[in-house]
């Protein structure tokens, strides 16, 4: 294996198995920290970590474990820390780089073992390169987006160890209350068909017609990032792209969508891409498969007719 040991850390439950799948292939023990009670940590039994310590959060936050981790780390020769991408893990990736005195690799796109070292790839000038880079160091800490590893295909046994990470969590800064974000509940990782809609909307109600199109084609709902970022018409875990979500669906719909570098780091992974928007020129035309100058405010109507 390209390294002893990985460390997978999230604090997205529906990131856990993937990045622990992914982690298998690359190490001979991996160890899962999860954020919750013990209860929460025995329902990710399966993830396919060896063994598995939890942290409670009821009093304190993820980042308070960063220190108790770092020594956890510290106990094997070398390590990677595979972290996913959201805002808080890659705070806590930045704690952890400062503990292991290491370097940190955030938004990889890919990771694989080259020549008996982990290489990790990710996206530069805006979309147009791809940078490789190794650890030199024993230790490494990685983020990395959703469906970089692709589907899972193996059934794990339950971990051979849960316990509490050992050690307390320390900060200089008190929990006084929290209140649970809203989030969009579709996977577009794992989605096979993916409705990408853009800046080509011109209202949040008409959201609903994409919806109405979605559900019949049996696919997930997905947005570019000024619509979920800017506009606020929905989730951010729903944006696809070079900081949102890497997808690999069998189709995408992109209605409306210029195709910025961005965007398209997010979605070239497509097996088919579909892409209708009334501007000729528009840059995803470029990356499509199949392309259609037109209003989406016509097509759409027609397909969900179509379709019904």
């Amino acid at each position: 294996m390209a390294v002893q040991s990985i460390f997978v850390i999230t604090d997205k439950a529906d990131a856990l198995a993937e990045l622990c799948y992914g982690a298998r292939k690359l190490a001979d023990q991996v160890t899962a920290v999860v954020f919750g009670d013990r209860p929460a940590a025995e329902k990710a039994a399966a993830c396919g970590a060896q063994t598995i310590f939890y942290g409670p959060v009821e009093s304190c936050r993820p980042e308070d474990y960063c220190k108790a981790i770092a020594e956890e780390v510290r106990k094997v020769p070398s390590a990677l820390v595979l972290l996913n991408n959201s805002i808080r893990c890659r705070c806590i990736a930045g704690t952890l780089g400062a503990y292991l005195n290491t370097a940190v690799m955030t938004c990889v796109n890919e990771i694989s073992p080259e020549g008996g070292r982990i290489v990790c790839k990710r996206t530069v000038y805006g979309g147009s390169a791809v940078r490789s880079q190794v650890f030199t160091g024993a230790y490494g800490v990685v983020t990395a987006g959703n469906g970089i590893f692709g589907d899972i295909d193996t059934v794990f046994p339950a971990a051979d160890s849960i316990a509490e990470i050992p050690g307390k969590p320390e900060c200089a800064v008190r929990l006084v209350a929290r209140n649970e974000k809203k989030g969009g509940g579709a996977n577009l990782a794992a989605a096979k068909r993916i409705v990408d809609v853009g800046r080509g909307l011109a209202a949040q109600e008409d959201l609903d017609m994409c919806r109405q199109l979605a559900s019949l084609l049996g696919a997930e709902l997905g947005c570019s990032r000024p619509v979920a970022e800017n506009n606020k018409w929905m989730p951010i875990a729903n944006y696809i792209g070079l900081t949102g979500v890497t997808v690999k669906p069998d189709l995408l719909f992109s209605m409306g969508v210029s195709g910025q570098v961005q965007h398209i780091a997010g979605i070239n992974k497509s097996k088919v891409i579909v892409a209708v928007n009334k501007d000729k020129s528009a840059p995803i035309f470029k990356n499509a498969d199949f392309g259609l100058v037109g209003d989406i405010y016509k097509v759409i109507p027609e397909l969900i007719k179509k379709l019904s």
